[in-house]
């Protein structure tokens, strides 16, 4: 019996989480069809789907309309994103969403979802389950600002309580800038760990009961806040402690976590709820958490992930260079497929579509 014909919708292609996913669809054994959402025709990633749609912003009102018109024009089977914003506004309207699209819409619960989202309620859930993670203050608390200084000296970190990619990162080094901070809100101001061993960004893989399945461990370097080297370095105390950590956190699907292997051993600094942006080389190494996931709750099979333990990603900036006609329906219909603009419409490039 030919296998069947699934049906994706990925939102946000302009990034490079959403555009990962493509990857890992394309990468895959699926016979798949991938509709490309972003917000305007000069986005990369619609050009290596096979139809793409023009959306709001997730906060819209005009969103949800939106995307259930594009579902149900297209008989889309799931609709996968990584783009924050876009999770942000649809974490507690699951039900909502999979009702009037008549797609599957996998996301973390909302109360597990919020609570790794902030900065501050996930290093108090850490604590609360006996996880080591460093020390931290709110920037509006004054006193316990004081306190970290004096515990743990300069240089402090300072981050937004929600966001990622290093964004709003600062380093305090004296006083002067602990008072700057001070009179921000909704930050967290942490002590700086001592790094032992580098960082590692895990993408961890439960089943849809929160049932762990398997994880690849990546030690990775940064460039402008996102990974730009990865080697695969299944560490045991890293996998350890990320074991740990998905055993008490059970987020059904895809999950990343963030760890220093610092002179205290592995900590945890932050934990996404979603697929990441090392999606595409997870899947490249054989660690395809995408397909696993739709052929779980689209296919009704159950997820099964191999333990990978070499590999090394070096990433690169590429070019595209859209065809005409796609570009023309996205900008004049807000849509092209097959029939109005040939689909995967893109000349010179390399990456996505292989």
């Amino acid at each position: 019996m030919a296998a069947r014909r699934i049906t994706a919708a990925v939102i946000g292609v302009g990034g490079n989480v959403s555009q990962g996913i493509v990857k890992a669809l394309r990468r895959s054994s699926l016979d798949c069809r991938i509709i490309g959402l972003d917000l305007s025709a000069d986005q990369a990633g619609l050009y290596f789907c096979d139809a793409g749609w023009i959306t709001p912003r997730a906060e819209d009102p005009a969103f949800l309309p939106r995307l259930e018109q594009i579902c149900r024009a297209e008989s889309v089977d799931i609709i996968l994103t990584g783009c924050e914003p876009v999770l942000d506004a649809l974490a507690d309207r699951r039900q909502e969403v999979e009702q009037r699209t008549g797609a599957l819409f996998p996301v973390a619960p909302p109360e597990t979802y919020w609570t790794v989202r902030d900065k501050w309620t996930l290093s108090e859930w850490m604590r609360g389950q006996g996880l080591p993670t460093a020390r931290a203050a709110l920037s509006e608390d004054r006193q316990a600002l004081d306190r970290l200084r004096a515990d743990c000296g300069f240089p402090l970190l300072a981050k937004p309580r929600r966001g990622g990619g290093s964004r709003g990162l600062l380093v305090l080094q004296d006083e002067a800038d602990l008072d700057y901070v001070a009179r921000k809100s909704r930050y967290v101001v942490e002590e700086m760990l001592r790094p032992a061993g580098g960082e590692y960004t895990i993408g961890c893989f439960n089943d849809r009961n929160g049932n762990p399945v398997e994880m690849i461990l990546l030690r990775r370097e940064l460039h402008l806040g996102t990974t730009y080297r990865a080697w695969v370095d299944d560490h045991p105390d890293v996998r350890e402690m990320a074991a740990r950590i998905c055993n008490a956190l059970r987020i059904p699907g895809p999950c990343n976590l963030q760890l220093l292997l610092s002179d205290r051993g592995p900590v945890c600094f932050e934990i996404n709820p979603r697929f990441s942006g090392t999606t595409a080389i997870r899947a490249a190494f054989g660690f395809n958490d995408v397909e696993a996931l739709v052929r779980e709750r689209v296919l009704g099979e159950p997820p099964r992930l191999s333990r990978i333990r070499e590999g090394i990603a070096l990433r690169y900036w590429n070019e595209l260079y859209p065809a005409p006609e796609p570009r023309k329906a996205l900008n004049e219909l807000g849509r092209f497929n097959e029939s109005n603009g040939a689909g995967r419409g893109h000349i010179g490039s390399e990456g996505i579509s292989s």
